[in-house]
């Protein structure tokens, strides 16, 4: 194993999350869920940093059919800690249109929604926890990068 697998779930409410988190949740998955309609809550999670988060993911999925996938990818390729963290972007089928989107997005892969999580979760497991090296970030990496980011804020403002 190359190390642990938590999960930062961005996407709606909806009972393919659920089923999705259902399937973390038996395979022993750490994973924590973020709404992606709620503007003010990505937004304070993108901004204060994983440190007020208290949960610090190695890998982050985002549902493209019920998210705002190049908004959410445009603030996350903008923190200084979260960029570094793999993003998948799941949705409906294998568009090729919808793949082309999520790469020029910045997302790490395009991933078609399984019909079934709890049987696709073997092996999504399998390679995210055995095959794949996943950075490892700390929650005071986050700390440090949001109070040197507002040292400069306050250094350019003042």
């Amino acid at each position: 194993m190359t190390g642990p697998l938590s999960i930062l779930l961005i996407g709606s409410d909806t009972p393919d999350r659920q089923a999705l988190a259902d399937a973390f949740r038996s395979y022993g998955v750490p994973h924590r869920y973020l709404s992606a309609q709620e503007d003010v809550t990505l937004n304070a999670y993108f901004q204060k940093g994983l440190a007020d988060a208290l949960f610090v993911p190695t890998l982050i999925m985002l549902d493209r059919d019920t998210g705002k996938p190049a908004k959410i990818l445009e603030l996350l390729k903008q923190h200084p800690v979260l960029r570094r963290i793999p993003v998948i972007v799941y949705g409906s089928g294998n568009d090729p249109e919808q793949v082309r989107l999520a790469y020029r997005w910045g997302a790490t892969c395009y991933m078609p929604r399984p019909e079934n999580w709890q049987a696709s979760m073997a092996h999504f497991c399998s390679y995210w926890k055995k095959r794949v090296a996943l950075p490892t970030i700390k929650a005071e990496d986050s700390l440090s990068s949001t109070q040197n980011s507002n040292q400069h804020n306050r250094r350019r403002w003042a």
